[in-house]
């Protein structure tokens, strides 16, 4: 859940996020899971996630595979995420300067927005080198970890930072130390250079820069330009950065005319 929930709030429906989470807990990883791996991933006790799987596959947002005895989501929840597409279909217009960062850098440019410690990706660039899209319109990627997540971080509004530290803290609580001062030093190197870059600390070998932008007033996004290390040298990432934060910048004030944006010279760099 976003925040902590006040016990004495007698308006919350605790049923209703406990399935919520069920839902929340199949992935591009693991599209098909067990009533055990359910149990696992939630915590909830097997007998309640045998009455909210019944529940999901009378409403029709899950499917029981008797093949393979597992659960999968039914095409029909696709009917909740399509209103918030519908609210950021700006994301259209950032394909052809994403496509263009791609080509420039040899990798793949993102678009994506934070749902609680992750990144959805709600857009997808990819070189035209590049024979397979690694990660796909829908994927999750950790928040702290990756430059684009790191970028969303430095972006956000205080009590936006707050209540994703508090999240950290509560469920990370031995790693919450490092992850504090990770995103702490995000925020100083995002206001410095206008980008945050991230060196193998998602994937190894995986380099990327991330910036951030505002798809309107209320919804805060961020770009992210990443591959190997292969296609995107450590000597070139300052170079992709400077290029990804002009993206940002050009497509929040719809100045792009489908040129890619020069880099930026940032004080002190010739």
């Amino acid at each position: 859940m976003e925040q902590q929930v006040d016990s004495k709030d007698r308006s919350f429906v605790s049923s209703l996020a406990r399935g919520f989470e069920v839902l929340q807990a199949f992935s591009p990883s693991q599209v098909t899971m067990s009533a055990g791996d359910l149990a696992r991933s939630t915590g909830f006790p097997k007998a309640t996630i045998t009455r909210f799987t019944h529940t999901l596959v009378k409403l029709g947002y899950l499917i029981f595979r008797e093949d393979i005895g597992h659960y999968q989501l039914h095409p029909k929840i696709l009917t909740l995420g399509y209103p918030v597409l519908a609210t950021v279909e700006r994301r259209h217009v950032a394909a052809p300067l994403m496509q263009a960062l791609a080509d420039y850098s040899g990798g793949t440019v993102s678009l994506g927005i934070r749902a609680d410690l992750s990144i959805i990706l709600i857009e997808r660039s990819r070189s035209k080198t590049v024979r397979a899209l690694p990660l796909d319109i829908g994927s999750r990627l950790p928040l702290a970890s990756t430059a684009i997540g790191r970028a969303y971080f430095a972006a956000a509004e205080e009590k936006e930072r707050e209540i994703i530290l508090k999240l950290y803290q509560d469920r990370h609580p031995d790693k919450f130390d490092v992850t504090h001062k990770m995103l702490s030093q995000s925020v100083v190197e995002y206001r410095q250079k206008g980008y945050c870059k991230a060196i193998g600390s998602w994937e190894h070998d995986v380099c990327a820069v991330g910036a951030a932008v505002r798809l309107s007033s209320e919804t805060l996004a961020a770009f992210n330009c990443g591959g190997p290390e292969s296609r995107l040298p450590l000597d070139r990432l300052d170079d992709f950065g400077d290029r990804l934060s002009q993206l940002a910048h050009d497509f929040q004030t719809s100045e792009w005319i489908g040129q890619l944006p020069p880099r930026r010279e940032r004080e002190g760099v010739q």
